[in-house]
């Protein structure tokens, strides 16, 4: 069985770019359903990984991919190689 896979993507309401970055996370969601992802509004006052330092940050299970917004083309690539990755590793 393939462990799961995560994208955490780390947004401010005030932040330009963090509005893209939600209709990225819709479009993962729609492209990619067997991955989990969470969009972190920093804005509630929970404490964000210490690797979360500017939003749009991106992390995949927990390691940063992208600070600010990839291609979502690149992004599936890059979730892909790691789902592959998982899969090999079992």
């Amino acid at each position: 069985m393939t462990p799961p896979i995560t994208l955490s993507i780390y947004v401010l309401p005030q932040c330009r770019g963090c509005a893209r970055a939600r209709r990225v996370a819709e479009e993962i969601r729609d492209r990619v359903p067997s991955v989990q992802v969470d969009v972190v509004d920093l804005s509630t006052g929970d404490e964000p990984p210490a690797a979360v330092f500017s939003v749009p940050t991106y992390l995949l299970n927990g390691a940063v991919i992208s600070l600010g917004n990839p291609r979502v083309n690149d992004l599936i690539h890059t979730i892909h190689l790691r789902m592959e990755g998982s899969a090999a590793a079992t």
